[in-house]
């Protein structure tokens, strides 16, 4: 069990750290390419998510005789394109508030949702509820810098 939960766990980890890059930037005010701190955390936030609603839409199109398949799918499209959506408005701020939304209900709709599919890995469920929790954790530091 450890073997194979170490690959993902680092695969993890090194994508946690670009929330980390971004979320100092964001703190410390700096523009990195011509964007702030915000921005480029919005940005990839956005890129994350689209890939973890990916992962799930891909699980579901493989065991789609679920009767919550479809449903599934609608939702992880929804969150992606809300995300996007408010990528495209220009208000970082907002879109990481989205993001951030976005990151606990992809969390809940994997955790609840695909049991009713799948049967659950709790090992993974326990790293990705490490990171999404980081995430989430960064989504709030960026959000309220002050505090």
């Amino acid at each position: 069990m450890r073997s194979s939960s170490t690959p993902i766990f680092l695969f993890g980890l090194f994508g946690v750290l670009p929330f980390l890059v971004w979320t100092i930037l964001a703190m410390t005010d700096t523009r990195m390419m011509g964007y702030t701190g915000v921005q480029l955390f919005a940005s990839y936030g956005a890129i994350i998510l689209s890939f973890f609603n990916g992962v799930i839409f891909g699980q579901v199109l493989e065991n789609s005789q679920g009767p919550y398949s479809r449903r599934i799918m609608m939702f992880t499209h929804l969150i992606t394109i809300l995300a996007w959506g408010t990528i495209l408005m220009g208000v970082p701020t907002l879109a990481i508030v989205v993001l951030l939304l976005g990151f606990i209900s992809t969390f809940w709709l994997e955790i609840r949702c695909l049991k009713l599919l799948f049967s659950n890995n709790s090992g993974h469920s326990k790293i990705r509820f490490a990171l999404i929790t980081v995430v989430c954790v960064l989504h709030i530091l960026v959000i309220f810098p002050q505090y």
